[in-house]
């Protein structure tokens, strides 16, 4: 190589390298110039990202205030659970999260397929989708947490939080007033936007749980609902925490004292259940029954139930999915509160009404004889169940004679029925303080009659009136000239034959008659009434005519052991009928139980002779479509005790069962025995029932 050939050679390398340089040069320009924006320029940006990266804002849920009965027994509590959830990020697998998460917590349930779907389901995409919760208590539970733990490195994005979950320790156990809780939905959070409600919280739904959810009176809070809070922590990599920074712990919501007492729930709900299993075996269709008991001197409810049950546990431990069947029955409907909102004939259970309304007016004294053939003797008149022969108030009450209070009822006129029954609460809400959707029943009178019938026959007029039109506009417009005088003639004869029907039948079914007065004196026809109304009306004859307004809840304590509400007794109205009335008729049921032939003689005699029980028994038609009006009825039966000194007042139905003494009187006989402590009666079998 010549030396101008090197020197070319030298030039060209001299060139290139100084072209490296300069691209050298560039390029660190370029990453200082990006070390400086990131660095400099963006640092608090970053800094802010990589904070909320590491560090977490959890909300700490509060713990639900506890439901007691009486005595402090715990009623509804809250224990707490592990929940899992799930957090999409970005740049994550989910797919691979989720398989891994599902085979961890190796629940069929929980599939891949499944957890997407709640994924998917999840209102507001951003927040986590709660997974499983599993109890603490569980040792299955707690090693599921355990092995998702120790995979955490699989799971970005998964998190376990504990917190409180609603518990029921007696399961189903006055389910109906106690309630349930569930998520809330988007109508009851714009109903309650005031008050920072969130989507993913709890509410109560019904019974007392719903009735003390939450209310600010005059700036206090009162309710169940506890004020949650909050904890920052710090988290790694793989979402674990790392360490606590900030905790705001929350406020545990109010305890709620109720008015009932444990033991005697236990006791009516075990005789229920067990009379409903008897009176099933009799008749398929039964299944169903209801029951108040009520302290007659202040309105305290101290037992009620439902059936058949409805466990609150099922509504927040993922049960309710399996048993929608159950809950969603349209017959049996177990969601439905039979002792509020279920109204039913009373049967003869009314005819203490009757008698009050006809010796209240003087028409009738109670040694007034009549002679019962086996029927009123009126046109109209109702068969009685069985020949009485000769009859009085106290006889009549005690065989439950149908002629005798027909007899009574007649004498004593329709419009002085209604205002005794009216005195007494039925046919209106009671006013139950715990518990709402309580149904008003039906008090049957002339003015009812003719509002409820009246526009159905205006509307079978119109439709009738609408039929002949359209049938003599088709014949008109294809009848020749001469046949369409001939065509209006018929129309109108029709149009006045209809009318002259409708006239005749509106009357008839507006205009109240003499078997409405019948029917409406023992207790059939078109009464209808709910189990607490029934309870509470007993009560009243009970304590001699002061009308209580039932009362569920006793007290509200904070959570630092303050009184914040106390409940007291309200009386909702006074009876105007005379004393010595009242007195009579309670005579009169107090031979319901003591007289030989007295229809529940065979419930009570046992018990100790200071120990009276005043009752009335009722077998009631049940009216209902398809039901057989021969063979379907139900069992009902109010009483009160002691009768000299009364405290306690009673009121059963159960469905489809052919007697009341025999069915719901046993129910209330276990209950008695219960409340005044004859622990030998109630550890002996009576009629197949043993609640011991």
């Amino acid at each position: 190589m010549g030396d101008q050939e090197k020197e070319n050679w030298k030039l060209k390398l001299s060139r290139r390298l100084n072209g490296y340089l300069v691209i050298l040069i560039f390029i660190f320009i370029l990453l200082t110039s990006r070390l400086f924006f990131l660095q400099i320029v963006n640092a608090q940006e970053f800094s802010k990202q990589s904070a909320e990266n590491r560090i977490r804002i959890n909300p700490i849920e509060a713990r639900r205030g506890d439901i007691l009965d009486r005595n402090g027994q715990v009623l509804a509590t809250s224990q707490p659970v592990y929940v899992v959830t799930i957090r999409s990020m970005p740049n994550q697998d989910l797919d691979g999260v989720i398989n891994n998460l599902s085979a961890l917590l190796e629940d069929p349930e929980l599939t891949p397929a499944a957890i997407k779907e709640l994924i998917k389901n999840n209102p507001i995409r951003y927040r986590s989708t709660e997974i499983k919760r599993l109890p603490a208590s569980d040792p299955v539970a707690i090693a599921t947490v355990t092995r998702l733990e120790e995979h955490r490195q699989d799971l970005p994005g998964v998190n376990i939080i504990e917190e409180p979950q609603r518990y029921y320790p007696y399961g189903p156990l006055a389910g109906h007033l106690l309630g349930y809780v569930g998520q809330i939905t988007q109508q009851e959070l714009e109903d309650r936007k005031e008050e920072n409600y969130g989507l993913n919280d709890k509410i109560g739904k019904s019974g007392i749980e719903a009735f003390l959810e939450y209310s600010n009176e005059g700036g206090r809070e009162i309710g169940l609902r506890g004020k949650k809070g909050a904890e920052q922590v710090e988290v790694d990599a793989y979402n674990r925490k790392v360490r606590d920074l900030v905790t705001l712990p929350p406020t545990p919501g109010d305890t709620v004292q109720l008015t009932i007492d444990l033991k005697l729930q236990q006791t009516l709900e075990k005789a229920m259940d067990q009379v409903i299993a008897a009176t099933k075996k009799k008749n398929p269709k039964a299944g169903g029954g209801a029951a108040v008991v009520l302290d007659v001197k202040t309105g305290a409810i101290l037992a009620m139930a439902s059936k058949p049950d409805m466990d609150p546990n099922d509504f927040v431990n993922g049960n309710y999915t399996r048993k929608q069947g159950y809950y969603n029955n349209p017959r049996l409907k177990p969601l439905f509160n039979r002792a509020i909102q279920g109204i039913y004939p009373p049967g003869s259970t009314f005819k203490p009404i009757t008698a009050m309304a006809a010796l209240d007016a003087g028409v009738v004294k109670p040694q007034d004889t009549i002679y019962d053939s086996g029927r009123y003797w009126k046109p109209g008149g109702i068969t009685c169940w069985a020949v009485h022969g000769n009859v009085n108030l106290y006889r009549g009450m005690a065989v439950s004679c149908n002629t005798y209070f027909q007899w009574a009822g007649e004498l004593a006129g329709i419009d002085k029925i209604d205002e005794v029954a009216r005195q007494f609460g039925l046919g209106e809400p009671t006013g139950v303080i715990g518990l709402r959707g309580e149904a008003a029943g039906i008090l049957p009178s002339p003015e009812w009659k003719k509002e409820i019938n009246a526009p159905y026959w205006d509307r079978w007029l119109k439709n009738q009136e609408d039929r002949i039109e359209k049938k003599y506009a088709g014949l008109l417009a294809a009848a020749a000239p001469e046949e369409k005088s001939k065509l209006l003639e018929q129309k109108e004869r029709e149009l006045k034959q209809v009318k002259a029907e409708y006239q005749i039948n509106y009357n008839f079914n507006t205009t109240w008659q003499p078997f409405n007065t019948y029917n409406t004196s023992i207790g059939q026809g078109d009464n209808n009434y709910t189990i607490i109304q029934l309870a509470n009306y007993i009560a009243t004859l009970a304590n001699g005519g002061t009308r209580w307004r039932p009362y569920l809840v006793d007290k509200v304590i904070g959570a630092d052991g303050s009184l914040k509400k106390q409940y007291h007794p309200e009386v909702a109205g006074r009876v105007t009928i005379s004393q010595e009335a009242m007195a009579q008729v309670r005579q009169a049921m107090l031979e319901v139980t003591r007289a030989s032939d007295g229809t529940a003689s065979f419930l009570f005699r046992d018990f100790p002779p200071e120990l009276q029980v005043a009752a009335k028994t009722g077998t009631a038609q049940t009216g209902l479509a398809g039901d057989d009006r021969n063979s379907d009825f139900y069992g009902l039966f109010v009483a009160f005790a002691p009768f000299d000194d009364p405290q306690i007042a009673i009121a059963v139905i159960i469905e489809y069962a052919q007697h009341g003494g025999d069915s719901a009187g046993v129910v209330a006989r276990a209950v008695l025995a219960q409340y005044f402590g004859l622990t030998d009666i109630l550890n002996k079998p009576f009629n197949g029932v043993s609640v011991e």
